[in-house]
């Protein structure tokens, strides 16, 4: 395939493998369950409407997103609504139209007893977990806590739960217990079943769903799996949930799109100062970790040099940002012009996270069994420039 680098390129064979991995996971031990692909993590329309296709359901966390699944073609009810920046009027749109919705601030239910919407078993309230309840290495905020939710230890959670009932009367509800994990360890999932337990236990909740979030591993080799997350959460939470009532849902974001992309990227120009050899890339780490935050890479090289061996060569982007440094390359031949360096396993938070600085959104394919199509052109300047009202609107203060 020639085309112009860089460009993103998914796999979809991988993609159906890690959609298949969930179903079976939950067809084996959670039947009565709901998978929602986490929007945020890869909101690009053709993956949505693929999962749409799949019958997989979608997690939208603000207005905009949930906009989105709509015109990617899913109903209200199959979109679950999360986050703390609902708006009134999304908040209204969602239950009037059987979103699941799970609140998570006093902002919302101060909306909820405004417009006291009729409720189909589809109200969550989301759950400020304990941090205490995991071991330190596994999360990275031991000491200040979770943003997210109401709190059980604090009394919050049991007001939230009562001022619903007496609004709508002992109503079954949801439970929301996602939070974030360093390591994705299974221990997590097991430690937040064993949390929402306690929590069904102290207030008697008469349960409709729960659940449990995301943040899994997905098609990653030597990592855990589907069958093993679900397979704990189940076994934690089977003798206090009627299984066959209660519903598990899951927001597998990572899990499913993360491990299906490639990006591939061309060498531009090698450069030997004083203190390194520096290879600049048409790529950049905007591209490809733009929380900043990774310190390797799965990666391939494409190559005919076969000369010599250099001891180090630092890669770079495209931007003028010295620190845009993706990673060093020990012990290799020295690269040049042309060669191509391609980027595995990079689905998630990159291709919709990434803005368009200095460069512009670059074109997606998807390769399927048969061929290899565009879902995505690259984003032109005029594009980009039309973004932009070029006239003056007058706003009142």
């Amino acid at each position: 395939m020639k085309v112009k680098t860089p460009y993103y390129l998914i796999y979809e064979e991988e993609l159906n493998n890690n959609i298949s991995c969930f179903k079976r996971a939950l067809n084996k031990y959670w039947p009565n369950s709901l998978i929602a692909y986490s929007i945020k993590t890869n909101s690009l329309p053709w993956i949505l409407k693929y999962l749409k296709a799949q019958n997989i359901a979608v997690e939208a966390v603000s207005d905009e997103e949930y906009q989105l699944a709509k015109l990617c073609g899913f109903t209200d009810n199959q979109i679950i609504f999360n986050g703390p920046i609902k708006t009134e009027a999304g908040l209204k749109n969602a239950f009037e139209n059987h979103s699941f919705v799970n609140i998570d601030s006093e902002n919302e239910l101060e909306y909820l007893c405004n417009f006291k919407p009729e409720i189909k078993g589809n109200l969550g309230i989301r759950v400020n977990i304990d941090p205490q309840i995991f071991l330190q290495e596994d999360i990275g905020y031991q000491e200040d806590g979770f943003r997210f939710g109401f709190s059980v230890e604090n009394g919050e959670l049991e007001k939230v739960i009562n001022q619903v009932y007496s609004i709508y009367g002992k109503i079954p509800i949801g439970l929301h217990l996602h939070c974030n994990s360093i390591t994705r360890s299974i221990k997590v999932y097991c430690a937040i079943a064993r949390y929402c337990k306690t929590i069904i236990k102290k207030y008697n909740i008469k349960l409709s769903y729960i659940d449990i979030g995301g943040g899994f591993f997905g098609g990653v080799e030597g990592k855990p799996n589907a069958n093993d997350y679900i397979k704990c959460i189940t076994n934690e939470l089977r003798d206090v949930v009627d299984l066959m009532r209660v519903q598990l849902i899951v927001e597998p974001g990572s899990a499913i799109i993360g491990s299906t992309v490639d990006l591939c990227t061309t060498v531009i120009d090698s450069k030997h100062t004083n203190n390194a050899n520096i290879i600049t890339t048409d790529g950049s780490r905007i591209l490809i970790d733009p929380l900043w935050k990774k310190t390797k890479y799965l990666y391939s090289v494409i190559s005919e040099t076969k000369k010599e061996i250099l001891d180090k060569q630092i890669i770079c982007g495209y931007t003028c940002m010295d620190h845009d440094r993706i990673m060093n390359i020990f012990n290799y031949f020295p690269l040049k012009k042309g060669d191509k360096i391609i980027y595995h396993k990079v689905g998630s938070y990159t291709m919709t996270f990434g803005g368009p600085f200095i460069r512009y959104f670059p074109e997606v394919y998807v390769q399927s069994k048969n061929s290899i199509f565009k879902v995505r052109r690259r984003m032109n300047t005029k594009e980009y420039y039309d973004i932009y009202s070029n006239e003056e609107e007058k706003v009142n203060e």
